[in-house]
């Protein structure tokens, strides 16, 4: 499959996942504003409205959440995640979680 992406998209090299131009030729990789564009729409079609607005912030929080839930140690999370300081990670942890606690439990 990825084999036959590559022919389409006529590249051999570099990123999978690419956004496309008005004209239909593909950019190099996908932007940020690219995939909330793919989030909000793929959300949308879902009807997902319910747990907020889905952005690429989204993941980064989801895999950090996913990660703490495992026992990583903070100091891993914030390598994965790129957060420089502890104080950093856990506002921006605990502020997703705070606000989104009745839809996770």
């Amino acid at each position: 499959m990825i084999s036959s992406w590559s022919l389409a998209i006529d590249q051999d090299s570099g990123y999978i996942l690419r956004s496309f131009k008005r004209n239909l030729s593909t950019n190099s990789s996908l932007t940020p504003a690219s995939i909330n564009h793919v989030l909000k729409s793929l959300q949308k079609q879902a009807d997902l409205n319910q747990i907020g607005e889905l952005s690429g912030h989204s993941f980064r929080v989801g895999a950090a959440l996913d990660l703490l839930d495992k026992n990583i140690p903070l100091e891993k999370i914030m390598l994965r995640g790129g957060w420089k300081s502890e104080t950093s990670a856990m506002r921006y942890l605990q502020s997703w979680n705070d606000s989104n606690w009745l839809i996770i439990n």
